[in-house]
């Protein structure tokens, strides 16, 4: 898938897979909590990580940007410290009656393929405008996630065996 799919290793040391790690606040639903463990095992399997990222859950509904703004997830990259994605994961089931519990956390949880999809642009240091940018991480964002799922339902299916 394009971006997400641009480093392959080739042989066994030409890319280092730094990884993905994930960092859970207290007070996030159990389901939910498993439901990112799944996902981020799934993305270590489909995926390489060539530097390291920290993924930080956290029990609020939206994170602080440093301009001060709130919003559904943020990632920031350092100089000499690995790059981190910040995730607000406390749900209030008020703002999405009449969705399932699945498609809630599909909702909660494709901001962090946004993220990854910043992390991504980083990585391969795309030079684009922020809105080419956001473009991009939102075209990713329920792509990357329909495939989790689709693989989870045929595992699933399998696993009834």
């Amino acid at each position: 898938m394009g971006l997400w799919n641009s480093f392959k290793i080739k042989n066994n040391n030409e890319i280092i897979n730094g990884g993905i790690s994930l960092h859970f606040e207290k007070g996030i639903e159990e389901e939910l909590r498993n439901e990112y463990i799944d996902f981020v095992k799934w993305l270590r399997k489909k995926y390489i990580f060539p530097i390291h990222i920290n993924v930080y859950i956290l029990n609020c509904e939206r994170v602080k940007l440093l301009n001060g703004n709130l919003a559904y997830g943020s990632f920031r990259w350092f100089k000499k410290r690995t790059p981190m994605i910040r995730i607000p994961s406390l749900i209030n089931y008020n703002d999405y009656i009449g969705l399932t519990k699945e498609e809630i956390y599909i909702t909660v949880m494709s901001s962090l393929i946004h993220e990854l999809t910043h992390y991504y642009q980083y990585v391969k240091k795309l030079e684009q405008t922020d809105k080419n940018s956001e473009r991009q991480a939102d075209y990713y964002r329920f792509r990357i996630i329909e495939l989790f799922y689709e693989d989870k339902k045929i595992i699933n299916r399998f696993e009834a065996y």
